[in-house]
């Protein structure tokens, strides 16, 4: 046994007993990690084996139980439901779908009440909202194939680290010279849950707006006749218009930025739409504040310095700040999700999730300082990267929080 198992032990039951109490998000953050931990001490080479080798077809009986809406049957019945009643509204044949309920019960999906009857749990509740379950379709039938090639893909290329978006896992395998996001966006299929995914891929995520001081650091000194934010590659506007209404005294415009696609007959109350590429000159100058939300992490270093330098260019140096909302990856001890996040997006788009000393040479290359990384109180949250043009910005300390 790991001789960690003790002392693990002791740290779940002072946790548990924490949250019993408080209920808090940062206790229950540390009781899972606490609890994750105690699990992997506690395996053996079979065990690890087991869980290395087969975790994939989790997901693999997931994607069926979406496809047969077994999980909307579970949720929407009043009881438990036999294997005979599934297989009766399913269509599905006995014999099949009782192995499928089996992998899914053994993976906490459902769960087995009886002798083939079966309930719903917490990730079957979670298989029945459209932004949840779009992201197992958006990553299983669309993603997975480019995963799979990224070994063979490294081997082939000398395990370079990939900077070329044009030649990457996914063109390979879907055999387009074309960038991994255009080619989305002109595919309907593919497009519907990718879109689905992002509007619930901050679930239970902690908001910028949350813990950066915005009154003090955009409103106090702010133009009342200028524009106030810029959201750059900003979508559907949800982060200006979430803004704008957490905050109504902060003066000025908010604009909202993206391909024509994207922004074309798009009307938010209080927020101007503009069709604008981030890789052309900024039409909006000496704004208070130019916002990214997870736009870098889909660039190469190089890319990402031209699309900064066009925002240096437009900024007033004694004025506007630069405002990036994307994780900072931790050297030690990083997230599941930040480091899979990171090799997704070297397999798609030989892009990169930063890590703290990349982006200080990011931004210091671009032309700017930064000011402040203002982190949330979480493990799984974006941080803020608050930054001015170098050398000539508000004099402030640097550091993190």
């Amino acid at each position: 046994m790991d001789q960690a198992v003790p002392k693990l032990l002791s740290q779940v039951q002072t946790l548990g007993d924490k949250f019993s109490s408080s209920k808090d998000v940062q206790t229950r953050a540390e009781l899972r990690k606490a609890v994750a931990k105690l699990s992997l001490a506690l395996e053996e080479p079979g065990d690890i084996l087991e869980r290395v080798t087969m975790q994939f077809l989790e997901v693999v009986s997931i994607k069926i139980g979406i496809n047969l809406k077994i999980f909307d049957i579970l949720v929407n019945s009043e009881k438990p439901k036999s294997l005979a009643e599934i297989a009766e509204t399913t269509g599905a044949d006995p014999v099949l779908l009782g192995r499928i309920l089996r992998a899914l019960d053994s993976v906490g999906a459902i769960e087995a009440v009886g002798d083939e009857i079966y309930g719903p749990t917490t990730t079957s509740r979670t298989m029945v909202v459209p932004k949840l379950y779009s992201g197992v379709i958006h990553c299983f039938d669309y993603l997975s194939p480019v995963w799979n090639y990224l070994p063979k893909y490294l081997m082939e290329t000398n395990y370079k680290n990939p900077t070329d978006a044009l030649h990457t896992p996914f063109n390979l395998v879907y055999k387009t010279p074309k960038h991994c996001m255009p080619y989305i966006m002109q595919d309907p299929e593919w497009l519907t849950p990718f879109q689905l995914y992002m509007s619930g891929f901050d679930e239970g995520r902690a908001n910028w707006m949350d813990f950066f001081p915005v009154e003090e650091k955009l409103g106090q000194g702010a133009h009342t006749d200028g524009v106030m934010f810029v959201d750059v590659g900003g979508g559907f506007g949800h982060e200006a218009l979430a803004l704008r209404k957490r905050f109504p005294a902060l003066p000025g415009r908010f604009i909202d930025q993206d391909l024509p696609q994207t922004v074309d007959g798009l009307h938010l109350e209080g927020i101007e739409a503009m069709a604008h590429n981030f890789l052309e000159p900024q039409p909006i100058k000496g704004a208070r504040a130019y916002y990214f939300r997870n736009v870098l992490h889909d660039y190469n270093d190089d890319i990402c310095h031209t699309i900064l330098t066009e925002i240096r260019k437009a900024m007033d140096s004694s004025y506007s700040k630069l405002l990036i909302n994307q994780w900072v990856v931790p050297t030690q001890h990083a997230t599941r999700l930040m480091t899979f996040q990171d090799l997704n997006m070297m397999a798609m788009l030989a892009a990169v999730e930063r890590t703290e000393k990349q982006w200080y040479e990011l931004l210091e290359k671009a032309g700017f300082e930064i000011v402040q990384i203002w982190k949330p109180n979480d493990e799984v949250s974006e941080c803020l990267i608050e930054a001015v043009v170098k050398g000539e910005g508000p004099q402030e300390t640097n550091g993190t929080t």
